[in-house]
C-alpha cells in the first residue's frame, strides 16, 4: 500500500484508509458491524498496509470509538494510526456536548480516549466549523492537546478553502500547532468540497482526506443493475447527492471501468487518489470482499484520469463549483 505525507506533521498514511463509522452501531442506516465483522475488516485491511483508521465520537454516540478501543489491541495498535474528530452532539439530551469550545474540546478529547482505551490519538480533528466560537480558541485547545501528548496531529474537518485557510493562518500567527489536513467529502459524484479546498490546501501546506469517495457505496455501481434498490432511493441516503450529477457520474464511471478492465470501485477510488493533495481516501466496508476489491485500487492510466476529469468538472459545473 502506497503511503502520503500528511501536511508538514511528519507522518504518513496509506492512501486507503478504513471507515469505522459503521462499527458497533447502525449509524445513519448504513448497517451495524459487530465486533467479529469489524475484526475481520481490521485484519485484512492491516495485512494489505492500510495504516489509517478513521473514526468519530458522533458515530453511534461513541460506539464506534468503543469498539475500535475493544478492537485496537496490542499488535494491531502498533500498526495503525487513529483519527477521530469532535464537533457534534454525542449526547441527545446535553446541549453541551456539542461544540469547539476549548472546555468542549477537552472533555471530548478525554472521553474519546476512555472509549479508546488509549493514551493518545493520532490524528485529531474539528468536524465542522462552530461559527458560535472563535476559531483562535479552538485552534488553543487543540493545541494543548498536542502539548500534552494527547494528539499527535491537528486537523479539519468540513471546512471549505476559506475557513482552512483562516484555521491555518490564525494558527500561525499565534504560533500554534499548525492545522496539518482539512478531511472533505470528494468523489467524481460530489467534487465540489474537494475541488474548492485544494487550492488553499496547497497554499498552506494542508493535505486532503477524503470522505465517502465512492458516494456513499453509489459509485460502486451496484444500484445501476436491473431490479436493485437501495441507497439511491433511500430518503436518509447519506451523503445527498442531486440525482442528475450523480447519474451522469454513475454512467461515465461504468463506461471508464469497462475501458479499464477494472471495477466502477477501483476506477472511482483511483480518481479521488490522483487529485492533487489528497493523502488518503477512507472507504468504509460491510464484507471482507468489499474492503478486498478497494484495496486493489491501482492508479488510473493517464486517458482514464483525463476522461474522469473532464466529467468531473461537468458534475462539478452543474452543481456550481
Amino acid at each position: 500500500m502506497e503511503t502520503r505525507p500528511l501536511g508538514a506533521s511528519g507522518l504518513r498514511v496509506s492512501a486507503l484508509a478504513l471507515g469505522a463509522m459503521n462499527f458497533g452501531a447502525d449509524w445513519l442506516g448504513i448497517g451495524a458491524l459487530d465486533d467479529r465483522a469489524a475484526s475481520s475488516l481490521l485484519d485484512l485491511a492491516i495485512e494489505r498496509g492500510v495504516s489509517l483508521i478513521d473514526t468519530a465520537d458522533v458515530y453511534g454516540l461513541g460506539a464506534s470509538e468503543e469498539a475500535l478501543g475493544r478492537l485496537l489491541r496490542g499488535r494491531r495498535r502498533e500498526k495503525v494510526l487513529i483519527a477521530t474528530k469532535t464537533r457534534w452532539r454525542t449526547d441527545p439530551a446535553d446541549p453541551a456536548s456539542e461544540g469547539l469550545s476549548a472546555r468542549r474540546i477537552a472533555r471530548a478529547l478525554d472521553a474519546s480516549l476512555r472509549r479508546l482505551r488509549a493514551d493518545r490519538v493520532d490524528l485529531y480533528m474539528a468536524h465542522g466549523p462552530d461559527p458560535a466560537v472563535p476559531i483562535e480558541e479552538t485552534l488553543e485547545a487543540l493545541d494543548r492537546a498536542v502539548r500534552a501528548g494527547k494528539v499527535r496531529a491537528i486537523g479539519v474537518s468540513n471546512f471549505d478553502g476559506a475557513e482552512l485557510e483562516a484555521a491555518a493562518g490564525a494558527a500561525k500567527a499565534a504560533g500554534l500547532a499548525r492545522v496539518e489536513f482539512d478531511q472533505v467529502q470528494y468523489s467524481l459524484a460530489a467534487p465540489a468540497d474537494g475541488a474548492r479546498a485544494a487550492p488553499a490546501a496547497a497554499r498552506v501546506g494542508a493535505s486532503l482526506t477524503a470522505w465517502s469517495p465512492l458516494a456513499g457505496g453509489l459509485l460502486s455501481g451496484k444500484y445501476e443493475r436491473p431490479g436493485a434498490s437501495g441507497r439511491r432511493a433511500a430518503p436518509g441516503a447519506f451523503p445527498r447527492l442531486p440525482p442528475a450529477a450523480a447519474s451522469a457520474a454513475v454512467r461515465v464511471l461504468l463506461k471508464t471501468a469497462a475501458l479499464e478492465g477494472v471495477s466502477p470501485v477501483q476506477v472511482a477510488l483511483g480518481w479521488v487518489l490522483s487529485r492533487p493533495g489528497v493523502a488518503s481516501a477512507i472507504v468504509g466496508a460491510r464484507t471482507p470482499g468489499q474492503l478486498a476489491e478497494a484495496l486493489e485500487t491501482r492508479p488510473l492510466s493517464a486517458r482514464a484520469a483525463a476522461f474522469l476529469d473532464r466529467a468531473a468538472a461537468a458534475v462539478g459545473g452543474a452543481r456550481g463549483v
